[in-house]
């Protein structure tokens, strides 16, 4: 059948059609005659595309599902979660969208006919060709070299596809982690190391065939955690988190215990710390031959090797690291019976790893370093703030720098020899988390609808800041997960009085301790000449009181990228330098943007 005819059984735009098949949702054969040629099956998936999108379904999730890197029931949840913070003109998308969750099962979507015909389940706001062109996604189809970085997070993993002439994303995916592991006691904070391979490794063969022209891969991930891996690279054990606290639990912890033995002070959560409380329980698998990030497990197995070599960046994130010299404490190690041989070579240069299909891998960096890279245009003048589960003040250093050893800012290595101060605080934007659950906790008790309050809780909170100007503010200290270097300390609320005593007050103190917590670090480190505050993150973006908040307490100008997802696009970056396409990440700063 011609177009017209999908047009009059669809009800879509001539241009609506022409733009799926620009995106690759559909694929339609010619003939012989050059004119497109449409059959039944077009039409059904046309038909279930204008669906999802009526439930306001981004187009990279379709494509997704469609290729079996996520299943119907994971793109429609996320959808639903998606719209929990959104406005009430959405109501008809969150009732769509639980209704199709009813007909997904076993990675499928059967939507019947009556959903299919319904425009009126979306309040009558169907889709148009116009407002699929507005919309702010990115995914488009290039025939110019590509780079893609992956980055592991603790909740989500992202894919960053990006142009090698001038940097421009072509492609933006995010796939929930899905892989955390039940908490046998607290603290315990693990992931499904097999598990993460399996969903990364989908997602990666989703983007070749979505993008042929990828000629390099980079990774980054989440820092400090560990797994232990067999001869052949394969997992022996699920992921300890960053999050894991193992080594700080007891009387006598592990972590204390390794400052008793070494001098030295690791933070329960980093990788050896949890390999010295896993060698002391008898909790490690026979057969270890290595321990690793999750990231570089995954690249590793990718291109079939075993983990034999670490960016420093990730090296010094498992602790027992001298960044001065870019190896191991030899000392330390052996005065804790830990074998060396575990740990693979180091390099702090972005090197090639190996090839999946045929493709450079380059060996993964922290996402702490491939967030600043990913975030910096001048690095020489601006430190970043960036606001995740936790969150972390970073700029470079001088190479003679030195911080207090066990202190709340540490000397990270960074690229080309270069290194970075940053200082890390656990619960980050978790904090202003928390309060939002207290408040929507307190609305489902209420008799009101179980939805997101942070809109609710921006707007009082901006208030808050307007009406007291003179009055003070609220003092919190939003330590509420504990420290580094203390997991039991607590946090705490002062300066409470009756003009105070308000939701809106206690937003606005959460906000600014979280902003003063990041500060109190940054008062340690060299700062006189930094003249701008990049900030990043998923709560910097929805939160215009928190980029307030920030400028005011640092007392610079916060600026934020115009692209999110800073650590992949720091790990595309260093693809492109690994395999050779740039000869510098300097050469590659333009490629930063900000949004104006």
């Amino acid at each position: 059948m011609r177009i017209g005819d999908v047009e009059r059984l669809t009800g879509l735009s001539r241009k609506t059609i022409r733009l799926y098949e620009e995106k690759g949702l559909l694929s339609v054969d010619r003939a012989e005659n050059s004119y497109r040629e449409y059959d039944d099956a077009i039409v059904a998936k046309l038909r279930t595309i204008a669906v999802l999108r009526r439930a306001g379904i981004p187009l990279m999730d379709i494509q997704l599902w469609q290729d079996g890197v996520i299943s119907a029931e994971e793109m429609l949840q996320k959808q639903i979660s998606a719209l929990k913070n959104t406005a009430d003109q959405t109501v008809g998308q969150k009732r769509l969208c639980m209704k199709l969750l009813e007909y997904a099962g076993d990675g499928t979507l059967c939507i019947p006919t009556e959903l299919l015909d319904m425009d009126e389940e979306t309040d009558g706001n169907t889709t148009t060709a116009e407002t699929e062109e507005a919309a702010s996604e990115v995914l488009s189809f290039t025939d110019q070299p590509c780079s893609v970085g992956i980055d592991i997070g603790t909740t989500t993993v992202c894919a960053y596809v990006l142009r090698l002439s001038d940097g421009v994303p072509v492609g933006i995916y995010n796939i929930r982690n899905a892989s955390d592991l039940p908490a046998q006691f607290a603290g315990d904070k693990r992931q499904d190391a097999a598990l993460l391979y399996d969903r990364v490794h989908k997602l990666i063969d989703a983007l070749l065939r979505r993008y042929p022209t990828i000629c390099t891969i980079g990774f980054t991930g989440q820092m400090h955690g560990i797994l232990c891996t067999d001869a052949n690279g394969h997992a022996l054990t699920p992921l300890y988190t960053w999050q894991d606290q193992r080594a700080g639990l007891g009387e006598d912890s592990a972590v204390d215990r390794i400052a008793r033995l070494t001098g030295c002070r690791v933070a329960a959560g980093y990788g050896l710390a949890t390999y010295y409380a896993l060698m002391r329980d008898r909790g490690l698998p026979v057969g270890t031959a290595r321990i690793c990030t999750i990231m570089d497990y995954v690249a590793a197995r990718l291109c079939g090797v075993q983990v034999d070599i670490m960016h420093t960046t990730n090296a010094a994130s498992l602790g027992l690291f001298d960044c001065q010299s870019g190896t191991f404490h030899k000392s330390a190690l052996t005065a804790l019976g830990i074998c060396p041989e575990v740990l693979p070579a180091v390099t702090d240069t972005p090197v090639v790893i190996g090839q999946f299909r045929e493709i450079p891998v380059t060996v993964p960096i922290g996402d702490n370093q491939a967030s600043f890279l990913g975030a910096m245009r001048n690095p020489e003048t601006s430190a970043l703030a960036n606001f995740g589960t936790g969150s972390q003040i970073s700029m470079l250093a001088d190479g003679a720098v030195r911080m207090e050893d066990g202190g709340a800012v540490e000397v990270r290595p960074f690229l080309e020899g270069k290194h970075l101060l940053s200082g890390s605080a656990l619960c980050g934007g978790r904090a202003y988390a928390m309060l939002e659950q207290f408040f929507r906790t307190f609305a489902v008790a209420s008799g009101q609808e179980d939805k997101e309050q942070y809109s609710v809780l921006n707007r009082l909170a901006a208030e808050s800041l307007d009406t007291n100007q003179t009055g003070g503010t609220l003092h919190v200290k939003t330590t509420f997960c504990g420290t580094r270097d203390n997991p039991e300390e607590t946090g705490s609320v002062l300066g409470i009085k009756e003009e105070l005593f308000t939701p809106g007050a206690l937003a606005a103190g959460i906000l600014r301790g979280m902003a003063e917590e990041l500060y109190s670090m940054y008062e340690t480190m060299p700062h006189s000449h930094i003249k701008e505050l990049i900030a990043s993150g998923n709560a910097i973006r929805r939160n215009p009181v928190l980029r307030r908040v920030l400028s005011e307490v640092f007392g610079v100008p916060v600026l934020v990228p115009a692209e999110q997802e800073e650590a992949a696009f720091g790990a595309a970056m260093i693809a492109v330098v690994g395999a050779g396409y740039a000869k510098s990440i300097a050469a590659l700063s333009s490629w930063v943007r900000y949004r104006s």
